[in-house]
């Protein structure tokens, strides 16, 4: 299901900066021409690539060692499933389901999310203008804050442009320090058990 992928892309792309240049280089190419780069499903899922001599069925995942704290990526997640219950809509069987039932799961879900990441990051746009509306680009500016596409009209000096998406920024970092035991630093969501 396109939703389920879309949410798998997204997170993916916020917590591995490679992963995110490879994905930009998929949606950044014409349809017809789309050719997809070379990703085992650990790419997408964890960001890591398996190693070239991977030859036993078990995948290699990095051990804890005793140092270890809570990822950042792990903390982020807790979160967006507590107050949101995003994993539990990106992991279900969403075939078995209508596309108006993923929606009204889906609404709930998107609006919790977007304000536990508004609590935790204070997100906002970083361009104030209408989309659609010719901005100024200031000369030597910053990929990762202006990002040109589409086809060159041959001047690649141009400091005038059409907004396409104003962009977002963090205002804050508010995410919660993780104190737990080191055992359980991976862990998203606790089984719940039900008394009898």
């Amino acid at each position: 299901m396109a939703l389920g992928t879309a949410f798998r892309a997204f997170f993916a792309a916020i917590f591995n900066r490679d992963l995110a240049s490879k994905l930009k280089l998929v949606l950044d190419q014409p349809a017809a021409t789309l050719a997809l780069p070379d990703l085992s499903a650990r790419d997408v899922a964890t960001g890591v690539a398996d190693p070239p001599d991977a030859g036993s069925p078990e995948k290699p995942t990095r051990k804890l060692s005793a140092n270890d704290d809570r990822s950042d990526a792990i903390t982020l997640l807790v979160a967006l499933q507590r107050e949101a219950r995003l994993i539990d809509l990106v992991k279900e069987n969403l075939g078995q389901y209508s596309d108006a039932q993923i929606g009204a799961a889906a609404r709930p879900c998107l609006q919790q999310c977007a304000a536990t990441l508004d609590r935790l990051f204070g997100l906002r746009a970083i361009e104030s203008v209408a989309d659609g509306q010719t901005i100024a680009v200031p000369n030597n500016a910053s990929p990762s804050r202006y990002l040109w596409i589409g086809e060159s009209s041959g001047d690649d000096q141009a400091t005038n442009g059409k907004l396409v998406h104003h962009g977002w920024e963090a205002s804050q970092v508010e995410l919660p320090k993780w104190t737990g035991a080191t055992v359980d630093a991976r862990v998203i969501a606790p089984i719940q058990v039900k008394r009898i």
